[in-house]
């Protein structure tokens, strides 16, 4: 099916229109130019006579791509209504549809070319061109599908295979080490297995500061910290899982061979893929008033990300970017909330802000405690919450 969403989308200039429904009109059109294609195709185009045995097979065959067309055009909200959208206005910060089923021509048997769709979204990624990303299959996107894993895949591009992963501990676990791997290069191929449903591929990248996650069933999302992915894929999968009365029997990771451009954003040209939040942690707000040594402990925070901002090291510029986050909402919560969030990060080893935790030498020099600067200054922030001072003590020392 011809026609590039994304490139349509870019032309609409009616921001209030939600972009659901602009894809709707898109897809709605593009249903119809098949029906009506076809229709002219099988009066006028095929031969009357068919004494050529192929004739009749294709003739089939275009009656079922019309048919399934026609089919997916009437019934278009239940094949695009899902809970991928709810779950991503918790976490994601922008949106944009797809749903590679709204192709007529896979016909009525289909049952998915995820891993082809995944490949083509790296391929697209690395040219820099993801406003081409279309829900269409071709020869090629249906051979790589086909092909699914390679040797060189298995061998030198695996990222991890995490299996027994039914609990969402286990899911969270296996994500987060999975993100461990993805820099402003890499584009990782993100594979998961539902019991009752079967094999399913997904792809992520960088973009920017960020986390893309394209999921050619539903569609292409954004998040702005590695955190609010991983709690958007737990959420997601416990969700699909739950949908399907079944378990994530193993999540499967692969560096796709492609190369990253991170400067690339689709969504920056298409304003409706913004979802609207009551909280926008892209906003500067008044700070909350805390106590002279909780304050300084944030602050502490807050100039260490710029510090590590300054580095030439990915790693280091992508963990400034996400302290620069977390400190943006410490900033705006009360102490005994402070306590908690930094609490939840603390204790989990696999968190973004808890990796990297120094060398051997590092080990030995800290009488084996192995802390971060980053896991050394949640804790000084801990340690300084105390919620039990009086008001008056606090905003005269915050004046």
């Amino acid at each position: 099916m011809g026609g590039l969403p994304i490139k349509f989308l870019k032309q609409k200039e009616n921001l209030e229109t939600p972009i659901e429904d602009l894809r709707k009109i898109f897809d709605i059109n593009q249903l119809e130019k098949v029906i009506v294609g076809i229709n002219a195709i099988l009066a006028n185009d095929l031969p009357k006579d068919e004494v050529d045995p192929r004739i009749p097979l294709i003739r089939e065959i275009l009656t079922d791509i019309k048919k399934t067309a026609d089919k997916r055009k009437r019934h278009y909200d239940l094949y695009n209504n899902s809970h991928f959208k709810v779950i991503a206005k918790q976490y994601a910060t922008h949106y944009i549809p797809f749903n590679q089923g709204n192709d007529p021509f896979k016909g009525s048997d289909f049952q998915g070319y995820c891993w082809g769709h995944s490949h083509r979204y790296g391929s697209l990624a690395s040219k820099g061109i993801l406003d081409e990303l279309s829900d269409a299959s071709d020869q090629k996107l249906y051979e790589i599908f086909k092909k699914n894993w390679t040797f060189a895949d298995i061998l030198f591009r695996r990222v991890g295979w995490f299996f027994s992963v039914q609990l969402e501990a286990k899911i969270r676990r296996a994500i987060w080490r999975s993100l461990q791997e993805l820099d402003d290069k890499s584009i990782l191929n993100f594979n998961f297995l539902i019991n009752n449903t079967g094999f399913h591929s997904t792809a992520l990248r960088m973009n920017g500061d960020g986390i893309e996650y394209y999921e050619n069933n539903h569609g292409l999302v954004k998040f702005s910290t590695r955190e609010n992915a991983v709690n958007f894929l737990a959420a997601y999968l416990l969700k699909q899982a739950l949908s399907a009365g079944g378990d994530v029997s193993f999540i499967t990771v692969y560096k796709l061979p492609y190369t990253n451009i991170v400067e690339q954003d689709v969504f920056a040209e298409v304003p409706q893929s913004i979802i609207k939040k009551e909280f926008n942690d892209e906003v500067e707000v008044e700070k909350i008033p805390h106590t002279p040594d909780l304050k300084n402990a944030l602050d502490a925070l807050s100039n260490y990300a710029l510090k590590l901002r300054s580095e030439k090291y990915i790693k280091a510029r992508i963990k400034a970017h996400e302290i620069q986050h977390l400190v943006k909402e410490l900033y705006q919560l009360p102490a005994e909330k402070i306590k908690e969030r930094v609490n939840s990060i603390l204790s989990n080893r696999e968190h973004s802000l808890m990796i990297n935790r120094g060398t051997g030498l590092y080990f030995f020099a800290s009488s084996f405690k192995h802390h971060s600067t980053t896991e050394t200054l949640l804790s000084e922030i801990q340690k300084s919450c105390n919620p039990d001072l009086n008001s008056d003590s606090i905003l005269y020392n915050n004046m």
